[in-house]
């Protein structure tokens, strides 16, 4: 137990450094005078009545503690980069310089790119001499491009630092891997071949005919399926698979992860279990995951999934669940001794909650079912089903539990059919790798024998992608639960935990809470009920300024309840957040989607808001931008099913019964646009003068107007503007106007005739 506690002050220590900044002496001062205080202590055995009550109720003398406390801070801290002229890292945004390297890693060949990992030796600005440097590259180049480890290359362009998207850090995600550097389609020339590893050079070449094996016995989709499953390549499959296994919370099954290897410990101890003794069980399964690991090129998220699934292993070897704690807190902390930023990983973090579930919930679950099964059926019965429905089933939900809040922080959706689609398809994966392995080496070395037994293995593959798909058809099977927060987290684990390891001293108060669970479930019905109603459609348009950084959405609560957001804002999580505490619990969805803008600020943001929020139909009220962002923007509505429509200048749309919306003036990057409601009238002038928008035909005097500062204030006094609304701070010489940077959320609410603001922040 003591390699426990201090595992875990280790691992607490990281976490501290990266909370508390301070610098490497006072980290190592504090370890200095913990190790002091740990001797004194053994040394001296105080016996003060508070120190021995203390002593008491800590695992561990406090010294020894702190020690290995300040011990992780000090690693943390370490890892904190600090950048010389002898680092890669050093020179990023300095043009036109030249570079050479080799490939160090297996390419990631994808279908619009190709992604290199390169060793870099040596760099050269323009008109200088070499000299060399250390540090690793990305590099993104066009798809085609056939490169291969170890192949030696020259490259000429501009490093940089690699780029942030608005919800994900690609630069954190990547210096997680050792890659602080990124060239975006630099000028490269292969000079030579042979660098590196030789037995890694084998590897790879043995993983990339493997790969066009499976390609050539097995049909598509589920070639690429048994690439990602046994290969750890599934860039072949399309997105809308790749959707439907995300959807069904059944991402595991294809991609290498610390949740697909801990599942796959759990099955191979249950099935060699059935053959051979407890302790050569374990140690064949666990020869089997490092043939597994090397198989897939060994890479480091491989390598960590397949030591956490082999203490799993050791954990139920050893008959105590909780006996595995112990080297599972250990080989945490030794691997993030090794790279400290990997608690920040999502891969590590599933690893890590996925192998403590199995440890903690996998026996005891099967226990539980044992005893069920025997009082229902009889022993003998209960003995048959106790195996497949433990590796099937409860081993799966034992890891579910414990990487939920994992999952929902990361992704923030909830998966409700993967409770059912994990038992439909992991009782065939087994024969899904099995077969399809041994159709992989077959075909490898006798192609006939290989096709042959491909046959048999096809059935069990379609079969996975086409419940896989059927579920994700279900509507509402996969629910977007809007921005879950760290501290929502670390509060589900504190229930959690403290449900397993306290039931003893918690059964007396479940005794007298029992007859109030009645109440409080009626009570949060109610609530639910309550929210719902008060969300109903009262007959009037509402209309929210939605207060989201550097974006420019407005949300319409249409008269007769439809929902509509016009604009967008360059992060979702925020926006989402909002749009959820107007929709509630129970709708989540948007009716239309109006985008008036090409610029990134309103459309950065609009995929994964998309992907949350599901629109029925989306109208561009410019051209469809040919840039990244508004490709992301047309693949995710595409994946929706919306209904697509161009709005030409002039073009009316009718949202509700008397509300009408109405395209001004189009300039190829922005859309003015003018909502009327009987009486009322809204106006987002984008830039244009009223000279300009009048054109149109429409009346622009007397109208609420939307925007930000940069809109021409001036040039709308004479229109006598009802009122205005500005997105982020108003202009100083307004300082009657209203603001999301100073008022926060706003709504304005009218029945056609009158209008009423609120606020969410009211100033004198």
């Amino acid at each position: 137990m003591p390699l426990l506690w201090l595992s875990l002050a280790f691992l607490a220590g990281i976490l501290l450094a990266a909370a508390v900044p301070a610098s490497d002496w006072v980290w190592g001062s504090g370890g200095l005078v913990a190790a002091v205080l740990a001797v004194a202590e053994w040394r001296l055995q105080p016996d003060r009545a508070a120190w021995v009550r203390l002593r008491a109720w800590l695992p561990l003398p406090l010294g020894v503690l702190l020690a290995g406390l300040f011990l992780g801070a000090l690693r943390g801290q370490t890892a904190v980069p600090v950048w010389g002229t002898g680092d890669l890292a050093f020179y990023n945004g300095s043009p036109d310089l030249t570079l050479t390297g080799w490939v160090a890693d297996y390419p990631d060949r994808r279908e619009s790119a190709v992604l290199l990992r390169v060793r870099i030796e040596t760099i050269q600005p323009d008109g200088q001499v070499s000299f060399p440097v250390k540090g690793a590259a990305l590099l993104r180049l066009p798809a085609g491009r056939e490169f291969h480890y170890g192949d030696r290359l020259v490259i000429w362009g501009t490093p940089e630092d690699p780029p942030d998207e608005a919800d994900f850090s690609y630069k954190d995600y990547l210096a997680r891997q050792g890659i602080h550097t990124y060239l975006a389609y630099p000028a490269v020339r292969q000079v030579g071949s042979g660098a590196g590893s030789p037995l890694m050079s084998d590897i790879f070449r043995l993983r990339e005919k493997a790969y066009l094996t499976l390609n050539r016995i097995f049909p598509q989709p589920e070639a690429a399926l048994l690439s990602g499953v046994l290969l750890g390549l599934d860039h072949d499959l399309p997105d809308e698979i790749v959707s439907a296994f995300q959807d069904t919370g059944t991402a595991h099954i294809v991609a290498i992860s610390g949740f697909n290897m801990t599942v796959l410990a759990a099955l191979l101890i249950g099935l060699l279990g059935r053959f051979l003794p407890r302790g050569w069980a374990a140690l064949a399964a666990a020869v089997t995951i490092a043939f597994y690991t090397l198989l897939v090129g060994a890479n480091p998220a491989v390598v960590r999934a397949a030591i956490m699934s082999s203490l799993a292993l050791f954990g139920r070897l050893i008959g105590r669940g909780s006996g595995g704690l112990t080297p599972l807190a250990l080989s945490a902390a030794v691997m993030c001794a090794v790279n400290p930023l990997l608690p920040w990983d999502a891969g590590f973090q599933l690893s890590f909650t996925a192998t403590l579930g199995l440890i903690l919930y996998g026996e005891p679950l099967q226990n539980a079912f044992e005893s069920w099964a025997e009082n229902r059926w009889g022993e003998a019965v209960a003995n048959r089903l106790a195996g497949p429905v433990s590796e099937y089933f409860l081993f799966t939900l034992a890891a579910q539990v414990t990487t939920l809040p994992v999952v929902l922080y990361h992704f923030n959706r909830l998966s409700l059919t993967a409770i059912l689609a994990n038992p439909l398809i992991l009782p065939v994966q087994p024969g899904v790798m099995i077969l399809g392995g041994v159709a992989l080496i077959a075909g490898m070395v006798l192609p006939a024998i290989g096709q042959i037994l491909a046959w048999l293995a096809w059935p069990l593959a379609a079969y996975t992608l086409r419940v896989v798909e059927g579920l994700a058809r279900i509507q509402s099977g996969a629910v977007s639960i809007g921005e879950f927060t760290p501290w929502m987290a670390l509060a589900f684990y504190v229930v959690l935990f403290g449900l397993t390891f306290g039931r003893e001293r918690l059964a007396p108060l479940r005794e007298k809470l029992r007859p109030g669970l009645l109440f409080a479930g009626l009570g949060l019905v109610t609530l639910v009920a309550w929210s719902a109603a008060l969300r109903l459609p009262d007959g009037r348009l509402h209309l929210f300024v939605m207060d989201s950084r550097d974006g420019q959405a407005v949300v319409l609560r249409l008269p007769a309840g439809g929902r509509v957001l016009i604009g967008g804002a360059p992060g979702a999580n925020q926006l989402s957040s909002q749009l959820g505490q107007l929709t509630g619990p129970l709708e989540r969805r948007l009716d239309a989607l109006v985008l008036n803008s090409a610029g990134a600020s309103s459309l950065e943001g609009l995929p994964l808001l998309i992907e949350r929020f599901p629109v029925e139909q989306a109208f561009w009220a410019i051209s469809p931008p040919d840039k990244r962002a508004g490709e992301r923007v047309i693949e995710a509505l595409a994946e929706s099913k919306a209904q697509v429509t161009l709005l030409p200048k002039g073009a009316q749309l009718q949202l509700d019964e008397g509300v009408v919306l109405q395209v001004l003036a189009v300039d190829g990057e922005q859309a003015a646009l003018q909502l009327e409601y009987d009486n009322l009238c809204l106006v987002w002038p984008e830039g244009f003068s009223p000279e300009k928008l009048k054109r149109s035909g429409k009346r622009v005097n007397g109208c609420v107007l939307i925007g930000n500062a940069d809109m021409p204030v001036n040039e709308w006094v004479d229109q006598m503007p009802l009122a205005h609304v500005f997105f982020g701070s108003a202009p100083q010489n307004m300082p009657g106007a209203l603001s999301t940077g100073l008022n926060g959320q706003i709504e304005l609410v009218s029945d056609g005739a009158g209008l009423w603001v609120n606020a969410e922040k009211v100033t004198k």
